[in-house]
């Protein structure tokens, strides 16, 4: 993906996903705590839900991010043309009524 096509905003979300992967690099892995010590209660959690990793939540807001993007594109488009067609008929009614007057 060119960098150029990137809003600020997802500039922003990778920026903090390389910050998040490289702080989980030089972190221990989760593998090496020993699961005695953890207690029950965070288990039961993490089985229910796994933690999706930067990358998949990467996706996610990008996801995100693109239908916002589309969202708001289809209403320009849409106010892009009945805004100036409002203009030109109310104009084009002005020009009717002032050419009635002067007959």
């Amino acid at each position: 993906m060119d960098k150029e096509k990137l809003s600020a905003r997802e500039a922003a979300l990778i920026a903090l996903a390389r910050r998040e992967a490289e702080a989980r690099k030089g972190s221990a892995p989760p593998a090496a705590i020993p699961r005695a010590t953890a207690p029950a209660g965070t288990q039961a959690s993490a089985q229910e839900k796994p933690k999706a990793s930067p990358a998949e939540r990467l996706a996610q807001l990008m996801a995100e991010e693109h239908a916002e993007t589309e969202r708001r594109k289809k209403k320009m488009r849409r106010y892009g043309i009945i805004i100036p067609a409002a203009i030109v008929g109310i104009f084009a009614l002005w020009v009717l009524r002032a050419g009635s007057r002067r007959r």
